[in-house]
């Protein structure tokens, strides 16, 4: 499968936020973030890093 795993970056630590990430979208300084089953999240932040082959989508929390 093709899902990733979403974290937040906070105070340099990755906190895990999100399992089976199927949709990510950016817009307006949050991340939008749908798991397999259609839920969603909000993050205000940004994209810092996807590692595609780890499976990990990191977000830069805005302060």
């Amino acid at each position: 499968m093709c899902e990733s795993a979403a974290y937040v970056l906070k105070n340099e630590k990755l906190e895990r936020v999100m399992d089976n990430v199927v949709s990510v979208d950016p817009y307006e300084g949050k991340v939008y973030l749908t798991d397999l089953l259609g839920e969603q999240k909000i993050i205000d932040g940004e994209i810092k890093e996807i590692r595609l082959m780890d499976h990990k989508i990191i977000i830069k929390e805005n302060n």
